[in-house]
């Protein structure tokens, strides 16, 4: 019914909530059966995983489990192009496909390093979730972490289902916190001024970014009492000097904004 009527929205609410059952199994054999292969390649990103799965249990069609994720978008656009959408319709779905290929970079370009220590394979992993992909950027094991890979955690906030539980103003305080933590405020190393000192540091650097992609830092950023009392920030909660500096820097950007 899903199908003769082109209601793609219930068919993915289907595919999710009779997870379960294993409808996208079914959904996706009777592609096959039916010789739909086009709608079979076209699968949002997030069922990607099981895709891979069912093609990977059909040892004839073991060919198609080594196309890789981007490759599987290309083709979709293909399909979508070859199609007879509406103009408008078909720019919509190039543009969602676009999304999901920038979503897709996010994982692509996860760090070796961090793959390695984590025992991670790019080319086996199934696509993760925005807040998967979150973790893996701001965690210690990401010794190397800089001012990109916390910049492309907050990017991912974007990317985040509503379905999903998670609260994104608190994952962004996370996110900002980890990044605090990555520098040293004990000292001020004979420096007077806070901005000085604190230039070089990764969430300045961040800051300085943010305010780059055009993004309003008073509306963006939490407040700052609420970054202070983070429990996430650790020992900085009772680093007087931080807290100096810290203000210091938020009322110099986000008040040079104004």
């Amino acid at each position: 019914m899903c199908e003769q009527t082109d209601n793609q929205a219930r068919l993915q609410r289907y595919m999710t909530q009779f997870a379960d059952q294993n409808f996208s199994d079914f959904l996706f054999r009777w592609y096959l059966e039916k010789g739909k292969r086009g709608k079979l390649l076209s699968q949002p990103v997030f069922q990607h995983g099981q895709l891979a799965n069912f093609l990977q249990a059909h040892e004839h069609l073991s060919w198609l489990h080594k196309i890789n994720k981007k490759t599987l978008l290309g083709l979709s656009k293909l399909a979508a192009l070859a199609s007879d959408l509406s103009e408008d319709t078909l720019q919509e779905k190039i543009e969602a496909m676009a999304e999901q290929e920038r979503f897709l970079l996010h994982q692509e370009t996860l760090p070796e390093q961090l793959l390695t220590k984590r025992q991670l394979s790019l080319s086996a992993m199934p696509v993760l979730t925005a807040p998967q992909l979150i973790s893996l950027y701001i965690c210690e094991e990401n010794r190397r972490a800089n001012e990109y890979d916390f910049k492309k955690a907050l990017d991912l906030l974007e990317y985040i289902d509503e379905k999903e539980d998670v609260s994104i103003d608190e994952l962004k305080l996370e996110i900002l916190c980890r990044a605090l933590q990555r520098d040293n405020w004990s000292s001020s190393d004979g420096k007077d001024d806070p901005i000085e000192v604190s230039k070089d540091s990764v969430f300045v650097k961040i800051l300085q970014k943010l305010i780059k992609d055009g993004i309003q830092l008073s509306e963006y950023l939490p407040e700052v009492k609420d970054l202070l009392q983070a429990e996430q920030l650790g020992n900085l909660k009772s680093n007087p000097y931080f807290e100096f500096v810290l203000k210091a820097n938020y009322e110099y950007y986000v008040q040079g904004q104004m």
